[in-house]
């Protein structure tokens, strides 16, 4: 399969790319690397929108997306641009997923369209999890109603603030607007101080704890991160902060993040949730390959590809493992003479994972309606959305080949199928009895609704044309004025 990793650079490798190149590798994945600073954006009428690298190469053509943080933030608004980058994150994501490719964490786009300090607050702050007592004034003055709240000192941080940067132990309310100059208008939280030598950074992985660690501050510094001269060991988490862990990453939809906790007298809170974490000290700590876990989470669950053109000769060379599928169907299974034929008369869409196909979909065009006539999938992959996305496909090519509809007869046992057809847009039309030898049939169609732009061109007459009645008939009044 083929993997981008985004965010990341080629020629200054970090412990984390060494280390999921390495495991992509040895499992026979192709990588390539780009920066978030080589994206090109395409947008037209006739094409439509485009997202590539900068050598032109289209991010629908990968199979899987890694990304790293869209950038680190710096002391300055201008350069601190995470929360604004992330948005790039966010079109990414939705352009691939409509091609039927997947990313790291992509659900968090949906939970978080902004990726900040507070955003994560309110949410986490909503669902009711613990999080330090904190407070965000949008304007420039030093109230003391919202900095009294504190006793001092108290912490303040840039909402978009990384790796213990931008955060500032403040004992003076009067350093304040100072800050709120470097960082802008409703760009610092304030929160109370607790003061504590070291805290705890929990490694979620599909909605499992796979491992943590303790941090501890350096001997000068209230900040316990690794970067800034703290220790690690490992620990073992107690189910309290498994539980926290757990409902922090699901709050934000994120399938593999960093939890941060702290504990002051007997109480847990959070700190931040990390989506995208790097592991270089957790797994000098914890001696727990995630990198391994990671790309294997990947694998179990995302790594398959979508092809939907097929010639003779590739047909013939998956035939084995098609009809293999084939003779699981919950329908009757056809014979091999008749699943060969159905394969060499019709199109074909095929969903493979590792190589190998897992799912299977046969169609043909007749006049201006596309017909599905045969789809199969393995039984370890249904109910994994395989139906839904060959469905879609097909849709994609009927309104790429300008057909009218598609519609397709199924079992009227089967309800799970009739549910995939539904939640892919299709609606029921009509009954037919006896269809099957042993239950009737139900029609399910999907109507391709035509662009205004298509239809516009269809049924209006081009202007020159009225020009030229229109001076035709001026012609005639001035011949019977003459007359």
């Amino acid at each position: 399969m083929k993997i981008l990793l985004l965010g990341f650079n080629r020629k200054t490798k970090s412990y984390t790319v060494k280390k999921l190149v390495k495991e992509l590798k040895k499992r026979g994945h192709t990588v390539n690397y780009m920066s978030w600073r080589a994206l090109v954006f395409a947008f037209s009428t006739k094409k439509g929108v485009s997202i590539q690298r900068i050598n032109g190469t289209d991010l629908k053509y990968y199979d899987y997306v890694i990304p790293k943080s869209p950038i680190k933030s710096s002391k300055t608004d201008t350069e601190g641009r995470l929360s604004r980058l992330y948005r790039h994150y966010y079109l990414v994501v939705r352009y691939i997923n409509q091609h039927h490719k997947h990313a790291l964490n992509e659900k968090t786009i949906q939970k978080l369209p902004v990726y900040d300090k507070l955003f994560q607050y309110y949410l986490l702050s909503n669902e009711g999890l613990p999080v330090v007592t904190s407070r965000l004034y949008t304007g420039k003055q030093t109230p003391s109603s919202v900095y009294d709240k504190f006793k001092k000192p108290y912490i303040v941080k840039s909402i978009e603030g990384l790796a213990g940067k931008q955060v500032f132990l403040i004992k003076d309310k009067e350093e304040i607007p100072d800050l709120v100059k470097s960082f802008g208008l409703g760009k610092l939280l304030v929160q109370r101080y607790i003061p504590i030598k070291h805290d705890y950074r929990i490694l979620v992985l599909g909605n499992k704890v796979i491992g943590g660690m303790k941090r501890t501050s350096a001997d000068d510094d209230f900040r316990t991160n690794v970067s800034r001269g703290g220790t690690a060991d490992k620990i073992e988490p107690s189910k309290e902060m498994k539980d926290i862990a757990k409902k922090a990453a699901k709050v934000f939809g994120a399938e593999f993040c960093g939890v941060d906790l702290i504990k002051y007298k007997g109480k847990f809170y959070i700190l931040e949730v990390n989506i995208f974490p790097g592991f270089e000290g957790f797994e000098s700590a914890t001696k727990i390959n995630v990198a391994e876990q990671l790309v294997s989470h990947i694998e179990k669950k995302y790594l398959w590809s979508l092809e939907v053109e097929f010639n003779k000769k590739e047909k013939k060379a998956i035939f084995k493992d098609l009809y293999k599928i084939e003779k699981e169907n919950l329908e009757k299974p056809l014979t091999e003479k008749g699943f060969k034929k159905t394969l060499k008369e019709r199109d074909l869409i095929v969903i493979r994972k590792e190589k190998k196909p897992i799912a299977y979909l046969t169609h043909y065009k007749k006049e201006n309606t596309r017909r599905v006539t045969r789809w199969g999938i393995t039984p370890k992959y249904r109910g994994q959305r395989m139906g839904r996305r060959m469905l879609r496909a097909l849709i994609s090519i009927s309104i790429k080949e300008g057909d009218e509809k598609i519609n397709a007869v199924l079992p009227a046992s089967n309800k799970k199928r009739q549910n995939t057809y539904k939640r892919a847009g299709f609606t029921k039309t009509e009954k037919l009895e006896g269809f099957f030898e042993e239950d009737d049939g139900l029609v399910f169609e999907y109507k391709i609704i035509p662009s205004k732009r298509v239809k516009g061109a269809g049924l209006t007459r081009p202007k020159s044309k009225k020009k030229k009645g229109g001076k035709k008939k001026k012609n005639t009044k001035k011949k019977k004025a003459e007359k």
